[in-house]
């Protein structure tokens, strides 16, 4: 199944993906997404049922709609955590110019973003912060948490898993508070690159969320990135360092996860830091996953 949030005559609304592209609401069976992914497999099954009665033609759960006639939201608004990788592929890491390592030699390193003012959904214009200089685009493969968990075993990892979606990690590589005469402190680098992901919008996420029994194999997936139709971004995420269990287990070590938390794997080489290329206002990021679909947002200049 495709789930996903939408809005319609100003409310936000809970939808299935049906085939003809065609929305069937199901607010009437859950509020929200995130109500949806704490029912873990009881709302699968009823979501399910209702899609299914959908497309054979009964009883109906709720309107449907043109896919064409709704504005999409992130595939989970109410998002409690959105966790990101660093550094998850190697030629990624390669052309940033550090060291690669043996994965035994390392461990994931997990990061966090505000949700709630970062995340937003697939056509919404993404704010070019006044404050950036050297904005990036990174695709990225997000896993969606359906069943509280924690220090979850790597063999359990999967029963964790809702689906999938996919985000742009949109990272500033060059805050203008670096500029003089700021004085430079031992761990300015790490701290700036940190807040560099954090601005209002820096995390567009959709169109939907696919459950998990849709995509056979989460590291067999082509990602591509586009940035106003060049792409920049072709690798498949079999290259990932760590795997959806590994990821899972070790954020599940840090803290308690929960229904409707995001953990973003990381991104693969290509980013416009490594060529000189970064985002302007008005350029359109294309972030395109096999078996997910593509998540597009154009940037606009921060009011």
């Amino acid at each position: 199944m495709r789930i996903l949030s939408y809005a319609h005559d100003g409310a936000l609304r809970l939808g299935a993906l049906l085939s003809g592209e065609r929305v069937l609401d199901l607010t009437n069976v859950y509020p929200s997404a995130l109500a949806f992914l704490e029912a873990g497999e009881i709302g699968m099954s009823a979501v399910l049922s209702a899609v299914e009665r959908a497309e054979r033609g009964e009883a109906l759960a709720g309107p449907v709609r043109p896919l064409s006639a709704v504005r999409l939201k992130p595939p989970v608004p109410q998002a409690r955590k959105l966790l990101a990788l660093a550094g998850n592929y190697q030629e990624h890491i390669r052309e940033g110019g550090r060291p690669t390592h043996a994965k035994e030699e390392t461990y994931p390193y997990l990061f966090m973003k505000p949700p709630s003012t970062c995340l937003v959904g697939p056509e919404d214009p993404v704010p070019y912060p006044k404050i950036a200089r050297k904005l990036d685009y990174e695709g990225e493969l997000v896993i969606v948490i359906g069943r509280r968990g924690k220090h979850i075993p790597v063999g359990d990892a999967y029963r964790h898993v809702a689906g999938y979606t996919i985000m742009n990690d949109i990272s500033e590589r060059a805050l203008a508070s670096k500029e003089p005469p700021r004085a430079e402190r031992e761990r300015d680098k790490f701290f700036d690159w940190l807040v560099g992901k954090w601005f209002d919008g820096a995390a567009p996420c959709g169109p939907w969320l696919v459950t998990h029994d849709e995509i056979e194999d989460p590291h067999a997936l082509r990602l591509r990135t586009r940035v106003n139709g060049e792409t920049r971004q072709d690798d498949s995420t079999a290259a990932m360092i760590f795997s959806v269990p590994e990821i899972v287990a070790f954020a599940s070590r840090v803290l308690t996860l929960e229904p409707g938390d995001l953990i973003a794997t990381g991104t693969p080489s290509g980013v416009g830091n490594a060529r000189g290329a970064y985002l302007q206002p008005g350029d359109t990021v294309e972030v395109e996953i096999q078996g997910i679909g593509q998540l597009r947002n154009t940037l606009v200049a921060e009011p």
